[in-house]
């Protein structure tokens, strides 16, 4: 162990120590920062044309997704003042007690970034309206229809067929099973 280094208390390294330090641990976060800027690039690249979700939503999602993008951008800056200091005029104390107020900073917008661009990224996630599927309708007599089930009369079933509305009564149905698409 060095002598010198063992008599000077954590507290009174020099200030220039503390700032490369401090510097040397924003560039760190700099780099995450611009993996999370990538990551906001591709969740707004990575859109459903067609998305189920209301026109509201999808406005909303937009607009979550350009306020990400843009707190991203200023962390991204404000880390960077730190990482890569271009001569503050501060003595070195108060370069570094600014230095570490910028980088919580800056930390804090990078999460802010990562919870919009989450946010925004769930309007994907909409459920897609569920589909009415098609029954095959046989009767007792052997008679078919398909198509899918419509409102109908009580103690009957209604399908809705190519030829229009067929209603069936219950007890005129042998079976009635669930089909991909009719033919």
């Amino acid at each position: 162990m060095d002598p010198d280094k063992a008599s000077v208390p954590r507290s009174a390294a020099a200030p220039g120590d503390r700032l490369e330090k401090l510097s040397a641990s924003a560039r760190g976060w700099h780099t995450i920062q611009m993996a999370v800027l990538g990551f906001i690039g591709i969740c707004g690249i990575l859109r459903a044309p067609s998305s189920p979700a209301p026109r509201a939503v999808q406005w909303l999602s937009g607009a979550l997704a350009v306020a990400a993008l843009a707190v991203a951008c200023t962390a991204i800056f404000t880390v960077g003042r730190v990482a890569y200091p271009a001569g503050d005029a501060l003595d070195g104390d108060r370069a570094v007690a600014g230095g570490t107020a910028r980088l919580r900073a800056g930390i804090r917008l990078t999460i802010v970034a990562l919870i919009l661009a989450a946010i925004a990224a769930l309007s994907g996630w909409w459920p897609a309206p569920a589909s009415n599927p098609a029954v095959a309708v046989t009767g007792t007599t052997g008679q078919a229809w398909c198509g899918p089930l419509v409102s109908g009369p009580a103690d009957a079933i209604s399908v809705r067929t190519a030829n229009g509305t067929i209603t069936v009564p219950t007890q005129a149905i042998a079976q009635v099973s669930p089909v991909g698409r009719c033919p």
